[in-house]
């Protein structure tokens, strides 16, 4: 490769950071969450880089997306039914490779001596458990340590979070309300259960019946979501929500900047090769999204070409 990768954008004089999300550039063929794939970011230059934990049966923190074995790796089943060294058995799927433990990645990671920013994001739905969570903490504890490398831990759970930063109140963390507050799409049934009367993905009383303008009762939604874990100190939206409530006549990002002056707002996910994807990341700028996470963040396009 003749020039690094990018690894971030410059809108209107502001620097936007590209997060490789699943260790991910778009660059390579390395399997996502992979200890190559997290090698090779890291000699791209990466400024910001999210990769996946689950846990196992015997409470391993492992690098894996699903709850379940088969998307990543060969193996079959749920993560939750085998022990760290079954886990380490399995073959990243398509790969001689085997999967990566947090151990691994940690190791790797306390090496760097540059700036950089480390998302661990907690696939756990389920309550951890206090060993559990203390585990996490003692895992990523090395890093934190480390004076270029900054660590955050993200997760949709928002019961996890604040489980570990009861434990912990100096842990940085990312909030992500999806399970409360979404646009609609074609994906499996999840949480928030059902669409409501202003067409988002939301089960509070207050979208039952449309008697606020959109934009008033997505303020008065969003001011609640702010506050459910104390201290979060960056806000994950996903791109379909920020579109569909900038079409309503409100920007969420904007309305997260004002509240809580200095959290990093960040926008999942852009792939480069998504539909008006130029169009898509201006608006995403112009919104004022602060970070943007892709799997293909190396091949975004630059916006001021």
């Amino acid at each position: 490769m003749n020039e690094r990768p990018r690894t971030s954008l410059v809108h209107r004089g502001r620097k936007v950071l590209l997060k490789y999300h699943r260790l991910l550039g778009g660059m390579h063929s390395r399997p996502p969450n992979s200890l190559s794939a997290l090698r090779q970011v890291l000699a791209d230059g990466a400024e910001v880089i999210e990769f996946d934990v689950g846990l196992t049966g015997d409470d391993h923190y492992v690098l894996l997306h699903d709850a379940t074995l088969e998307r990543e790796t060969n193996g079959v089943g749920p993560l939750r039914q085998i022990t760290a060294d079954q886990f380490r058995a399995l073959r990243l799927r398509g790969t001689d490779e085997a999967p990566a433990t947090l151990a691994e990645a940690v190791d790797i990671l306390r090496e760097v001596r540059r700036p950089l920013k480390v998302q661990v994001d907690l696939k756990e739905h389920a309550p951890v458990a206090p060993q559990a969570a203390a585990r996490l903490l003692d895992a990523l504890a090395p890093l934190r340590r480390s004076t270029p490398v900054r660590v955050v831990v993200g997760c949709e759970a928002d019961w996890n979070l604040r489980a570990l930063r009861r434990l912990d109140a100096t842990l940085a963390v990312g909030v992500d309300f999806a399970l409360y507050l979404d646009a609609p799409d074609d994906g499996p049934i999840r949480l928030p259960l059902r669409v409501n009367a202003y067409g988002y993905l939301d089960d509070h009383p207050l979208g039952y019946r449309r008697l606020l303008p959109p934009a008033a009762y997505l303020e008065d939604r969003m001011e609640v979501l702010l506050t459910q874990v104390g201290g979060a100190s960056e806000f994950y939206l996903r791109r379909e929500f920020v579109l569909q409530a900038l079409g309503d006549g409100f920007n969420p990002i904007r309305f997260i900047h004002e509240h809580l002056p200095g959290a990093v707002v960040d926008v999942w996910t852009l792939d480069a090769d998504a539909p008006d994807v130029r169009g898509v990341l201006l608006a995403l700028l112009e919104a004022g999204a602060d970070q943007l996470t892709s799997p293909t963040a190396a091949l975004l396009p630059d916006p001021a070409a």
